[in-house]
């Protein structure tokens, strides 16, 4: 029967809050390096693909992103006022200089980190963390960068220049994003304010349908899960100028009681992995079922949800990068085209390919810039594949034929909510929260209980999950303990109470 493909790329824009109350400093500059290369590289890439997309940005984000731009906001990885602790983390490699394929000198960073200890060393240190952490494209186009790099020293002024780069570009990158949606080219869509485990904050219970043998704390806030979905839509219409149609759950994670949260809050369409729809339907899904939206009733009305190419998906974020990438791109859409050709659905397939939007290009050559211009540019001049956002796909389709009976309970990494709950750490900081709750909770004072309440909004999201117990690891998991347990901590002073001897 055969069908024209059409794609829609996701990419997912994500940091967490890294500021303790009250502080306008965040601990580490995650948030200002994703946005100096990443997300400034993908705006650019975008803007010369000349095809549409979807950026998901988590408001947490965007939040920090404008405070840097207005100077509320800053970290301690400048040199002008770096700690010794952020001289540690580039000393050690904890927070990496990504000087390899990006078409820069290549120094020696054993040599760069020993000579570190000389004036001029710990200069040059500085500088090349600052050059390498600027987008492909403003390497590209500003010679004084260029020339910065070849010559590989650095006075007291050329870290003053990098530094400013820094934060002009922080600066450029909401305007650039909002720019792209003007011209057509971005659909931009938000995640619940600080990434909250959705289904687990609305009864972390459900974790039992995917996880029956492992413990699970009891933890139920319906009141705070609403309040971050119902925050995030406002403030990405204050950001953005006007309220996204559809929403990434954080982490893929999904529920019934949570997508009747997103269709109450007026929410269109919200998209998850491959695996939970397998699970919803309790066999693997044929290809007319992965690659087409699916309407889903709850008790607070109806949404639309599409599912992820996981595999397709893992490819750009996993293993592409290890390809020439020129193969990369041919190869995704060969596999892109296949799916039209053999197509015997009633509508044209959607493949919904969904990623992670920052951390996979560092491990391209250039940050991605030749594999994504060169599948954009072959996504754009192929007969048979139409690149799409996703409302773009759903506007001329108002009516969403089939109807998925269940809606697996799980995320994006394997269809459970392991990687945030189930093991004792996890289960501590869950627990940790669970109490500070009720005590809020208790609170006769609503002034104290909204302070309060703002402090564990921060504390529910699922960054401090994913650094605790086996899963992942990071030479700064006490940085994230510190935020978690001081935003707890936080919310107990707000209402009067003791902080408890197991938080501090």
């Amino acid at each position: 029967m055969g069908s024209k493909v059409h794609v829609a790329f996701l990419w997912h824009m994500h940091q967490p809050w890294y500021a303790l109350p009250g502080s306008g400093e965040n601990l580490l500059p995650w948030t200002r390096l994703r946005a100096t290369k990443d997300y400034t590289d993908m705006a650019a890439f975008i803007g010369r693909g000349e095809v549409p997309v979807t950026v998901n940005f988590t408001p947490c984000l965007t939040e920090q992103l404008t405070r840097y731009a207005a100077g509320s906001l800053s970290d301690g990885y400048f040199p002008a006022t770096a700690g010794e602790g952020a001289v540690r983390d580039l000393l050690s490699g904890a927070i990496p200089l990504p000087v390899a394929r990006r078409g820069l000198p290549v120094p020696d960073l054993n040599r760069l980190r020993a000579a570190a200890v000389t004036p001029e060393g710990e200069r040059a240190l500085w500088g090349w963390f600052l050059l390498s952490w600027i987008g492909q494209t403003v390497l590209d186009g500003d010679p004084s960068l260029r020339d910065l790099a070849q010559r590989g020293r650095f006075a007291h002024d050329d870290l003053e220049y990098l530094s400013g780069v820094h934060r002009r570009l922080v600066g450029e990158v909401l305007p650039r994003y909002r720019a792209l949606a003007a011209e057509g080219l971005v659909e931009l869509t938000a995640t619940p304010f600080y990434h909250p485990i959705l289904p687990l904050l609305l009864d972390s219970q459900v974790a039992h349908r995917a996880q029956p043998s492992d413990p699970i704390p009891p933890l139920a806030a319906p009141d705070d899960a609403r309040e971050q979905v119902l925050r995030a839509l406002a403030h990405h219409e204050a950001t953005f100028g006007g309220r996204p149609l559809g929403m990434w759950p954080a982490e893929g994670a999904v529920s019934t009681d949570a997508a009747a949260v997103f269709a109450q809050a007026g929410v269109r369409w919200i998209a998850t992995d491959g695996a939970i729809l397998a699970r919803s339907l309790g066999r693997p899904p044929h290809r007319e079922d992965l690659y087409r939206p699916w309407r889903f009733a709850t008790g607070r009305g109806e949404l639309t949800i599409l599912f992820r190419d996981t595999y397709l998906s893992n490819l750009i974020g996993f293993d592409y990068h290890r390809w020439p990438a020129a193969d990369a791109a041919e190869d995704l859409v060969r596999r892109l085209r296949e799916i039209g050709q053999t197509w015997r659905g009633d509508a044209p397939p959607l493949v919904l390919i969904a990623m992670d939007g920052e951390n996979a290009w560092d491990f391209y050559e250039r940050n991605g810039q030749p594999f994504l211009e060169a599948l954009y540019r072959l996504v754009r001049s192929s007969p048979d594949l139409v690149p799409t956002t996703v409302s773009g796909y759903l506007d001329p389709r108002p009516s969403v034929p089939r109807t998925l009976p269940d809606l697996w309970p799980g995320s994006w990494i394997d269809a459970d909510f392991r990687t945030w709950i189930g093991h004792p750490q996890q289960n501590a900081a869950w627990s940790h929260l669970a109490r500070a709750l009720d005590a809020v909770r208790s609170c006769p004072d609503p002034a104290a209980r909204a302070r309060a309440r703002d402090h564990l909004l921060v504390a529910e999201g699922s960054d401090w999950f994913w650094w605790y117990g086996p899963h992942h690891t990071s030479a700064h998991e006490p940085v994230f303990d510190r935020v978690f347990r001081g935003h707890v901590a936080a919310a107990y002073g707000e209402i009067g109470l003791p902080i408890p001897p197991d938080l501090g």
